[in-house]
């Protein structure tokens, strides 16, 4: 039998007197190191439901849904834990400064449902008053808006817009639906699909 050498009971001595290096968790919380990259977490305050953080998401833990069949249409958008690969791309991608979703510290995820690891945003959504079609959220043409400043006033839904950020009284105009379009409907709340057939029948080019 080989006798032990110095170096290993000098480390055998070390590791008997001196503090381990592991946590003590779960008896007492872990403080993961900085930029660590846990549960990401939506901010309802900055997040504008534009949906750049779903498009990128590598392992679709982000889902859209658009609900425009309810009174006040919305958009929310779901995160879900048990397939996220905590992989930063929602924040890196996120346009408000990478502060609409962040990556928390959060890390001891346990559940038996999968609907307990999920948590969402909602959004209101502007649709077309002609064909109901998503024109996007409220939020996001906000920002669009002060992004582009002065740009906006080129555009007739984001004049509305502009205009009701300025809590200015506006008057809907009548509804749309099944009736034909002319060039003044384009300065109505209508996507660009029912804005050009406007243009093309105002100037008599068969839709």
């Amino acid at each position: 039998m080989k006798k032990p050498k110095l170096r290993e009971l000098k480390e055998a001595l070390n590791s008997l007197f001196s503090r381990p290096y592991t946590t003590k968790f779960p008896f007492e919380p872990h403080h993961p190191a900085k930029n660590f990259r846990g549960k990401p977490q939506f901010d309802p305050d900055k997040c504008v439901g534009c949906g750049a953080c779903a498009q990128v998401c590598p392992s679709r833990a982000i889902e859209i849904e658009d609900d425009i069949s309810a009174p006040a249409p919305v958009r929310r958008l779901i995160h879900y834990a048990s397939r996220c690969i905590f992989c930063g791309q929602c924040q890196a991608n996120c346009i408000v400064d990478r502060q609409g979703i962040i990556m928390t510290d959060q890390f001891h995820l346990a559940y038996f449902d999968e609907k307990e690891s999920t948590h969402s945003v909602e959004h209101t959504l502007l649709v077309c008053q002609r064909c109901k079609a998503v024109i996007g959220p409220v939020k996001h043409l906000l920002w669009i808006v002060k992004r582009i400043g002065p740009l906006s006033f080129s555009h007739p839904v984001l004049i509305t817009i502009h205009q009701e950020s300025y809590q200015l009284q506006i008057q809907p105009g009548p509804g749309l639906k099944d009736k034909p379009l002319n060039r003044t409907d384009v300065f109505k709340i209508i996507c660009p699909k029912c804005r050009h057939e406007a243009w093309l029948a105002d100037e008599k080019i068969p839709t």
